[in-house]
């Protein structure tokens, strides 16, 4: 059954086509937000996200950065200065998508620094090519910049690994970066507790901490109680064979681990490394004094 134009019966709304030869180029909610501001001439990003339930403020400012970009809005503020190398005006022009230019933009803007011709390319291949929504690629460049990675390859390594782990959009990438602060929290109050720089600890030792929280249940109390059977062996892999037994024989508390007494010997999961091995004291030292941001050198 084919369906029919129905006869007007209220208020019309005169569309730029501007608008409708950016049907193809943009989203939902900019092309909304463009009809939103053509009816009220509201270009507040506040009370235009409350109005189209947009999911963040940011996300409206992108919408008239876009248009802005497009031409159907002017910047009475008057035009930002321009990069001292002008690459991203060259790219925007190239392929006819104002998204762009925003993009470009924020992510110097989130730098702090002017990217090179072939810097701002990747970015936008980010886009284009592989499929990332600009505002997850600039929530990307905001949390590389937080930890000291103010490079358009660590937004790209960082990507990746979150579309390893299902990350597809802005909400998802929310939703990444709240559980990537609760890990870092644990594992800053678990580094207090062995008595090293969080910093210091390695990949396999953050995974372990986050695995005793997230699948295990256990909580800086039963961390310390789990340390005082360690018998000096004060090392993430000792206690993790600690909890990893006590959670094979249903111990889930600190009066139930108290009342079995002290664990030793074959009672403990191995999880240290043969002695055959062992790295050479230089080579531990060196292995405990990475940098947070070496999450992005080494393997997941």
């Amino acid at each position: 059954m084919g369906y029919r134009l129905a006869d007007n019966t209220g208020d019309t709304l005169a569309v730029p086509q501007l608008v409708l030869t950016h049907l193809r180029q943009t989203d939902g909610d900019t092309i909304r937000a463009a009809l939103y501001i053509l009816q009220t001439r509201d270009t507040d990003p506040r009370t235009m996200a409350r109005a189209l339930a947009l999911p963040s403020i940011e996300a409206a400012k992108r919408a008239l950065q876009y248009w802005a970009g497009a031409g159907l809005l002017v910047n009475e503020r008057g035009a930002a200065p321009a990069p001292a190398e002008p690459a991203h005006v060259d790219l925007a022009s190239a392929i006819n998508d104002p998204y762009v230019a925003v993009l470009c933009q924020e992510a110097q803007n989130a730098f702090g620094k002017t990217l090179s011709r072939s810097e701002l390319q990747r970015l936008v291949d980010l886009y284009l090519a592989d499929g990332w929504k600009p505002d997850v690629i600039l929530l990307c460049c905001a949390e590389v910049t937080r930890i000291g990675r103010r490079t358009v390859a660590a937004v790209a390594h960082l990507l990746a690994r979150w579309r390893e782990d299902g990350v597809e959009n802005g909400e998802d990438a929310e939703r990444w970066l709240k559980r990537a602060k609760q890990r870092e929290d644990w594992c800053a109050d678990a580094a207090a507790q062995f008595g090293v720089e969080p910093r210091a600890l390695t990949n396999w030792e953050r995974r372990a901490i986050a695995r005793w929280h997230e699948e295990m249940g256990i909580g800086h109390e039963m961390i310390d109680e789990a340390l005082l059977r360690a018998n000096g062996k004060n090392t993430v892999r000792y206690v993790d064979g600690i909890l990893r037994a006590w959670r094979a024989q249903g111990i889930t508390t600190i009066d139930a681990a108290r009342k079995q007494g002290q664990l030793e010997g074959s009672n403990i999961v191995m999880t240290e490394r043969p002695s055959a091995q062992q790295p050479a004291a230089s080579a531990q030292k060196d292995l405990f004094n990475r940098d947070w941001a070496a999450m992005f050198d080494e393997e997941g």
